[in-house]
């Protein structure tokens, strides 16, 4: 090998490094809010690796760094690359934020909003209570969608035909060896859900914590997004969280609207809409 073929691969060897390094700390970032210290221990990196790689992300406005706690999380810039659209996404968030703002205030707790993409649900807006105990996802967050994914992922699975839910609980099974024990009765409770328009759980997903969603709808009648309340069991029992249900109803149906969703859709699908229920 020549001299400039060595060069060539080894710029190409550093290029891929930069790359997986880059695409690391994206990942790690995506389970939540760290300092740079704490990217640098979790990926055994040194500090100027890791602030270098930072700064270029920054300018790519995947990431962000919060001036006063100095963490940095996901940003717009990435949200986009797992959305059809960047604009749809942001039009969504921007018209959901403040109701999201309206229930962070009058419940203390944290809110969140998931969209789902493909076989996941991604979070792409979030406001984290000021208790010091409490719960936070991370925007840019990416769960799987199964039968024990917590509230925001039985929801959207109601709001799926039962082709889509097979499919879906098919690619889990298959990707990470899940398998649902009765799905009889998952598809009962999903009806259960889509029926009376909200869901609820209790430690499904993060221990010892509750949440509770009810869909967000779009003009053509579509479930784009879930509007959620998260925060611990032992602050959010099943009496208090279903007590903020009407509030979460209300202030989805004000960013539905907003969203040009019908007002008559948001609630209920009606047994002859549900396919839960249609006999095959």
């Amino acid at each position: 090998m020549n001299d400039l073929e060595s060069s060539t691969g080894g710029k190409y060897a550093s290029g891929v490094r930069a790359v997986e390094r880059a695409a690391d700390i994206l990942l790690a970032l995506g389970k939540g809010d760290k300092t740079l210290t704490e990217i640098s221990a979790g990926l055994n990196l040194n500090k100027t690796t890791v602030y270098r790689l930072l700064g270029t992300l920054q300018k790519k406005d995947f990431v962000l760094r919060d001036p006063e706690t100095g963490k940095y999380y996901l940003h717009w810039g990435l949200i986009g690359l797992f959305s059809a659209g960047q604009e749809q996404a942001q039009g969504l968030v921007q018209n959901a934020f403040p109701f999201m703002e309206k229930l962070w205030k009058l419940t203390g707790e944290t809110v969140t909003l998931y969209i789902k993409k493909g076989y996941d649900r991604i979070c792409v807006s979030e406001i984290v209570s000021e208790h010091p105990l409490k719960f936070s996802v991370g925007v840019g967050t990416v769960v799987p969608i199964n039968a024990y994914s917590g509230s925001p992922g039985k929801l959207f699975l109601a709001y799926m035909t039962r082709e889509e839910v097979t499919d879906i609980l098919n690619h889990e099974k298959t990707s990470h060896g899940f398998k649902v024990t009765d799905q009889g009765l998952l598809l009962k409770e999903l009806g259960e859900i889509k029926q009376r328009g909200w869901a609820v759980s209790y430690g499904e997903r993060i221990k010892g914590g509750s949440s509770l969603s009810v869909p967000v709808w779009n003009g053509y009648g579509d479930v784009i997004a879930s509007l959620n309340i998260l925060g611990p069991y032992a602050r959010l029992n099943e009496d208090v969280l279903l007590g903020y249900l009407d509030l979460l109803k209300e202030c989805a149906r004000a960013a539905s609207v907003r969203l040009g969703g019908s007002p008559d859709k948001i609630w209920g699908g009606g047994e002859e809409h549900n396919l839960f229920y249609v006999k095959r």
